[in-house]
């Protein structure tokens, strides 16, 4: 506690700026450290302060010179010449690989330096680790104030191992289980054991007293103080990750993540990961306009979308352009609710492999962080698909003044006869979401813009409304419908084309029978909820439109699929195609949008796509070079000299069944 014992130590850094040091106790007899890790080089004075109630005692005036930089990059901090990366004190480039290990058993160091060394031999140099879980390290955890000096000497060896093996971490300082009184099911609800818990002795009668009693606030900013004091040091602590999946209310995250800046002269990025409560509607934009929340965080699993990597692809480019702030996908799995070796019980390891090429090639900081560590990755030994994508990005500037989204057109071959066919739009179930409204619908079937919500909602929750906008381009005159699932208390559904309704039809709910296929009377509401499954279509004539879908009934529509009739020709490839422009190189990811471990659960084989291009517009005319790359072995396997001539750039795809990667370099 500072209020009795507050010691550190005051250095004047090359310039006459001050900083300030809080030391640590230890733990080991009544030894007290200071770690502080100089920036720059030059000539440094400090002395060591110490404030008790009794007064305030000085040490004499040291001096140190630092002469050399040293062999460290320093710290990383957010790139100066873009809004996406991370870049080290040096400025050379960073680009993070690697996955979660948020604990291992009995919390045996050794193990976590098994991961490392593993990781570090294919290229990884990122791992996220909790702390302040019951079943990871912990700092305070039986009595507010009482540090577990013992655990906190195995974060010492923690961070002398990322260190030995350049591993990177994303240091979470607690999870919602903390804050959890409710049966979870992975028995991660521990408030009842929580030192804050009034019932243990703290200052909190519920769990969301902790943001807002004024006792607790001081108290867990002496815990952040401590953890800043002993571990910011470190150029090897990437950030600190206020909470793991907690929707934290803004006034506190601004306020702390103030506070912990302002008491680390070392300077490490702040990010936080957001969830719980499960069912809380939540204004995710409160959190990540903060000035002081550094990196944007997400966590995507299988079961958040029909197509998770379409779904991460779109999503990740709103945030980007909405956000202006390094991305990270802190937690990536085929599904939330069981482990990926469930899933994948082979370990061929595909949702691994396409969530890192894929969060890589649009504006993340690095690949997405797998969280199945222990029984997935390193059971089955997938450090392969991250070697190849390491070596593939080797060498690219990520600290460059240029980085945008490459201008790409989708994948084309030539049909002898083209035929038409149907594409769907499946809407996800996200309660109170209203992230994502404006929309495009590509003709190969990819949709740019985020995910569309389940939920239509009508008049009675205005604060969840939005009225879902698709940019369409129908190659021929086409339909497009709507599938209606379940509809509350009643919807009127309007369609509208370019600005004039198309469509308005009514979708009551009651008792009994009806317009319906079933009613469903929801006692805890005292509602009644229909379930229709039933059908509306507009015509829309060739050419681009807009269609805007809207609700203008009492509650919500289910929009169980959006399909758009003749849409899609088979002149189109059925392949995903994600790039970036970073500094002097394009670098360009395909992936057949069949290649992914649902398909792989029912058996499909995977042909070979031929006779596929593409084209880059808005290109410097000359000649490039282009380097095809197989991305599980790694490697470039054909390397061509192309030329653009009027801005644009024409690329023949060799053939191909899963996916490759492509580098075009000037």
């Amino acid at each position: 506690n500072p209020k009795e014992i507050d010691l550190g130590a005051r250095f004047v850094v090359p310039g006459g700026k001050i900083e300030y040091m809080p030391a640590f106790f230890t733990g080991a007899g009544n030894l007290w450290k200071i770690r502080y890790t100089p920036r720059t080089k030059g000539d440094y004075s400090y002395h060591v302060i110490l404030k008790t109630p009794a007064g305030e005692k000085s040490s004499p005036l040291y001096a140190m010179k630092v002469a050399a930089p040293g062999d460290s990059n320093g710290f990383l901090r957010k790139s100066r010449n873009n809004l996406s990366y991370l870049a080290f004190d040096s400025g050379k480039p960073f680009f993070g690989l690697g996955h979660n290990i948020a604990w291992v058993s009995q919390n045996d160091t050794a193990v976590y330096e098994s991961y490392f060394a593993a990781m570090a031999a294919n290229g990884c140099n990122m791992a996220r680790i909790w702390i302040n879980s019951p079943w990871t390290f912990c700092v305070e955890y039986k009595k507010i104030g009482v540090y577990n000096c013992d655990d906190c000497a195995k974060i010492d060896s923690l961070i002398k191992l990322a260190e030995k093996y350049g591993i990177y971490i994303v240091l979470v300082l607690d999870s919602y289980g903390s804050l959890m009184g409710e049966n979870g099911d992975w028995e991660e609800n521990k408030w009842n054991s929580n030192p804050y818990n009034k019932l243990k002795g703290g200052f909190c009668q519920k769990p969301w007293d902790f943001f807002t009693d004024k006792n607790a606030i001081e108290n867990y900013k002496n815990r952040l103080r401590y953890i800043i004091a002993r571990w910011s040091y470190s150029t090897n602590v990437l950030a600190f990750e206020l909470w793991n999946e907690v929707d934290l209310p803004k006034d506190w995250a601004a306020e702390i993540a103030s506070y912990m800046k302002s008491v680390n002269p070392h300077g490490q990025l702040i990010t936080t990961s957001l969830k719980y409560p499960w069912d809380n509607v939540f204004d995710e934009s409160s959190i990540w306009t903060l000035k002081d929340i550094d990196i944007i965080e997400r966590h995507l699993y299988g079961n958040d979308a029909q197509d998770i990597i379409g779904y991460l692809i779109s999503s990740n480019k709103v945030f980007a352009e909405k956000y202006g702030k390094p991305i990270l996908i802190g937690e990536f799995g085929m599904d939330s609710g069981k482990d990926d070796k469930r899933i994948d019980p082979d370990g061929i390891g595909v949702a691994l492999h396409n969530s890192i090429w894929a969060s890589a090639m649009t504006k993340s900081l690095g690949g997405a962080l797998n969280w199945w560590w222990a029984g997935y990755v390193r059971a089955n030994d997938l450090y392969f698909h991250y070697k190849a994508l390491r070596d593939f990005v080797d060498g690219v500037d990520w600290n460059s003044a240029r980085v945008e989204l490459a201008d790409v057109t989708p994948l084309v071959t030539k049909p002898a006869v083209v035929t038409f066919s149907d594409i769907s739009v499946i809407p996800a179930e996200k309660w109170g979401d209203t992230s994502y409204g404006k929309f495009t619908v590509h003709n190969n079937g990819d949709l740019s813009g985020g995910m569309v919500n389940y939920y239509l909602h009508g008049m009675l929750k205005k604060e969840f409304r939005i009225e879902p906008v698709f940019h369409v381009n129908y190659p021929k005159a086409g339909k497009f419908t709507v599938k209606v699932g379940t509809v509350s208390q009643g919807g009127k559904l309007v369609i509208y084309l370019d600005g004039k309704a198309a469509l308005e039809k009514e979708f009551p709910a009651g008792p009994g029978e009806g317009p319906w296929v079933k009613s469903l009377y929801r006692k805890d509401y005292n509602i009644y909820q229909c379930v229709y499954n039933s059908y509306v279509a507009i015509d829309v004539p060739e050419g681009p439109h807009t269609i805007k879908l809207a609700n203008y009934g009492k509650d919500w529509i289910g929009i169980k699929r959006i399909t758009l009739g003749d849409y899609n020709s088979n002149a189109m490839v059925n392949a995903r195609l994600a790039g970036l422009i970073v500094g002097d190189k394009i670098l360009l990811w395909i992936q057949n949008k069949d290649y992914n471990y649902k398909k792989i659960r029912k058996g499909t084989t995977f042909p070979s796509i031929e006779n596929a291009s593409f084209s880059i517009h808005d290109i410097e005319n000359g000649d490039y070079r282009i380097e095809w790359w197989d991305t599980v072995k790694g490697g470039m396997f054909s390397v061509k000299k192309i030329k653009a001539e009027k801005e644009k750039l024409y690329i023949a795809v060799p053939p191909f069944s899963k996916d490759l990667a492509c580098k075009i370099i000037k």
